[in-house]
């Protein structure tokens, strides 16, 4: 992949679909880790790029595989939640970046500011009309796909963060700075009810997240829909009311990400070459390593498979597995690394990374993607640590649990702490365990009690696997309960609120237990 050569990755571009759309070519692509989905759309020889990721090398190979020259970079809003990818594609390809009203203000480079309903050409047959939609941030804007031979009819909808599939966008991120939330859910009604229902019931809906994302709640599941469809099934689209709209928006929405102010801060000023950024980045010898991560100014990141950082790996080393799909598709077990990493690290961290030695510089890259940068890495990875005699090794502290004696043991000097959703835990969980998410348990550490043992579980383990290395870290004597909640429901379903197992939950048992 690479070693110390300074060069870029083409990670999976997360091309999942392709649709015809008349004539004009829409690819989908879709990246698991971060919920996030950019788009191409092309006819003619001609294409844009909308909602760009922050590795672009992935989008210009693809463009120059299909002989298309990319005329516009387009971006529904400032997003909060990735970095785009936007100014390297505009030096790189001397293309303009095109954007909502208000939004030239804010940045410190140079867009191209379009007016409501603005129509950009893209070849004879199609062009893009700008569709101002605020209400997730104030310069928000829906570009609209329409075909000039059919009377100029909107054939697809890039809704970005205005219109999800099932959802909406939240009112309430840092880039709506200077309003307040319930200010921005008026917009949100307004935008949604006077401008996206009424486009015809045909028009495709290509959203900017899907399902997991933080950027709203409860998104469905799918990669595409159509405003006839959304206007049937959508709870935000069934709203009449305004101020019902507003109340209900502003309510339950958990607290942002750190990262994401962060982030927003630099798609206002364009990031910076994701090459540059891997250039700064030192590879270190593990002994040069070790005194490079001195101090407790320096978090250690892990981004190895979780038994492989169970069986070993260096004091206060944080768990977070990449998986193996650079993002683009996430397993169960390999969850959602850059999300994570985002809502548990803070943004500013010096991070040291160990990684696979053929993982290290598309990690460097995936944490580029939310704005991170590494300070150091190990070269060669574990393999050369253990290799040299005087560096320890850490290995994870685990507990079985096949009896109700044996969970009852744990409960007589120590705390069951799960660490999965308040909605998983309301609908089963382990009788006297202790709810604690993982986005809050490191807030929570400080109410820990140093003198107890703590055992957590989730669902799959891979939550606990970052919870557990949270914990130790932080001096805390935690072990992870193996194969999680599942586990527990189908060794001692007595000791569980409901005692029966529900067949997804049987599932990835049978999935754990076959790894």
């Amino acid at each position: 992949m690479r070693n110390e050569d300074d060069e870029v990755v083409i990670l999976p571009s997360g091309l999942k679909e392709v649709h015809d759309i008349d004539g004009a070519s829409v690819r989908i692509y879709y990246l698991e880790c971060l919920a996030q989905a950019s788009y191409m759309i092309s006819h003619d020889g001609n294409a844009i790029l909308v909602d760009p990721r922050r590795d672009v090398d992935a989008y210009l190979q693809e463009l120059n595989a299909n002989e298309l020259t990319l005329k516009g970079i387009f971006l529904t809003h400032v997003h909060a939640d990735f970095v785009s990818g936007h100014k390297e594609l505009q030096d790189r390809a001397s293309v303009g970046v095109y954007m909502g009203a208000g939004a030239a203000e804010r940045c410190q480079f140079q867009p191209y500011e379009t007016k409501d309903n603005e129509i950009i050409h893209l070849s004879e047959k199609f062009s893009i009309r700008a569709v101002h939609t605020p209400g997730h941030t104030p310069e928000s804007v829906t570009w609209i796909l329409i075909n000039k031979e059919d009377e100029n009819k909107a054939k697809a909808a890039f809704t970005g963060d205005t219109l999800f599939i099932g959802s909406c966008g939240r009112p309430d991120l840092v880039g709506s700075v200077g309003y307040t939330a319930e200010e921005m859910a008026g917009l949100m009604f307004d935008s949604l009810n006077n401008k996206l229902k009424t486009l015809p019931d045909d028009t495709k809906v290509y959203p900017a997240h899907g399902a997991g994302s933080p950027c709203g709640k409860s998104l469905g599941a799918g990669l595409s829909s159509t405003i006839g469809s959304e206007k049937l099934t959508n709870f935000a689209l069934q709203f009449q009311e305004k101020n019902a709209f507003v109340k209900f928006l502003t309510s339950g929405q958990p607290p942002a990400p750190s990262y994401f102010q962060y982030d927003v801060a630099q798609n206002l000023k364009g990031a910076t070459c994701l090459a540059d950024v891997i250039k700064e980045v030192k590879w270190l010898e593990p002994a040069e390593f070790q005194e490079a991560i001195k101090g407790d100014d320096v978090t250690i990141l892990d981004s190895r498979r979780i038994e492989d950082y169970n069986a070993g790996h260096i004091d206060k080393a944080l768990c977070f597995p990449a998986g193996q799909e650079g993002g683009a598709v996430v397993k169960a077990e390999e969850g959602n690394f850059a999300i994570w990493v985002g809502t548990l690290i803070q943004p500013t961290a010096k991070l040291a990374v160990v990684a696979y030695p053929d993982q290290i510089v598309e990690t460097i890259q995936r944490l580029a993607r939310i704005g991170y940068k590494v300070l150091c890495v190990l070269k060669n990875g574990m393999k050369g640590w253990e290799e040299t005699a005087s560096l320890p090794v850490i290995q994870s502290q685990r507990v079985s649990l096949k009896t109700n004696e044996d969970y009852d043991r744990l409960l007589e000097n120590g705390v069951v702490i799960d660490i999965r959703t308040p909605s998983e835990f309301e609908t089963d969980h382990a009788k006297s365990s202790v709810n604690v998410s993982l986005n809050e348990l490191k807030n929570a550490l400080k109410l820990f009690d140093k003198t107890k043992k703590y055992y957590a579980y989730c669902s799959s383990g891979y939550r606990s696997a970052i919870a557990l290395s949270l914990m130790q870290s932080a001096g805390f004597d935690a072990y992870d309960i193996v194969n999680g909640f599942a586990g527990i429901v189908a060794h001692l379903p007595e000791r569980t609120l409901h005692g029966k197992m529900c067949p997804s939950l049987k599932k990835k048992l049978e999935m754990l237990e076959n790894k």
